[in-house]
């Protein structure tokens, strides 16, 4: 596990220095429960900082919060690669052993990178979204939508035109909920979108059989074709 960790967290910075944002929804503790953060994964999560000047945290009913995850920086801005571990280990406990993550989704824009979908589109008008996960426990209570609204605001502040998600077809309740986060399907069958599908090793039959529905959500009314 300890390896499969480290080679997590080593695959999730790669993403991370090619642009990729990672946001968590997170919610208070219960009274009396404790929530450490026990591993690498977590605790860079959780020492995460604003994207950009501003952090994203729509407000759900049920009061989880949307943090957006960047390199690790302890509270005073130090970095924590210079700290000793176990006090690394106190940091995360003392900041953080009040709130639980429940939820995550990234953001990113290398998928597009030479494919025919990117080349018809100008930079940076276009946003990938995946690895989107709710804990079981914690799902149908606005988790997934708090996430998908906050890749709304980081779309914005990237000026982004459209934003793509694959979903498996049989996962109902996703596609569900991201058509009513606006998003609509695609005929993945045009050459545009099925060389971007298969790019990604998403096309019918290539992940032991499964098939993927293939979503977009125009954030604004521009949407700009080269």
């Amino acid at each position: 596990q300890r390896a499969f960790r480290h080679r997590s967290v080593e695959v999730i910075n790669i993403r991370r220095r090619r642009g990729a944002v990672v946001l968590v929804a997170e919610i208070p503790t219960e009274e009396g429960e404790n929530h450490n953060y026990l591993n690498a994964m977590e605790a860079r999560i959780a020492s995460g900082h604003t994207f950009g000047e501003k952090r994203t945290e729509p407000h759900p009913g049920n009061g989880a919060k949307i943090r957006s995850a960047s390199p690790i920086a302890a509270a005073d801005g130090t970095n924590i690669a210079t700290i000793p571990k176990q006090q690394q280990q106190q940091q995360y406990t003392s900041k953080f052993s009040n709130k639980m993550i429940i939820g995550s989704v990234e953001c990113s824009h290398h998928e597009f990178r030479g494919t025919m979908l990117g080349n018809s589109r100008p930079k940076g008008a276009l946003m990938y979204v995946t690895e989107v996960a709710v804990r079981p426990d914690r799902r149908r209570c606005g988790a997934g939508a708090a996430l998908m609204k906050g890749v709304d605001e980081v779309a914005a502040l990237r000026n982004v035109e459209t934003i793509y998600l694959h979903v498996d077809v049989r996962n109902k309740a996703a596609c569900a909920m991201y058509e009513r986060m606006g998003y609509h399907h695609l005929d993945k069958r045009e050459p545009l979108y099925a060389q971007f599908t298969a790019s990604l090793n998403l096309h019918d039959g290539a992940m032991h059989g499964r098939k993927h529905h293939l979503m977009c959500k125009h954030v604004n009314d521009k949407t700009t074709w080269l």
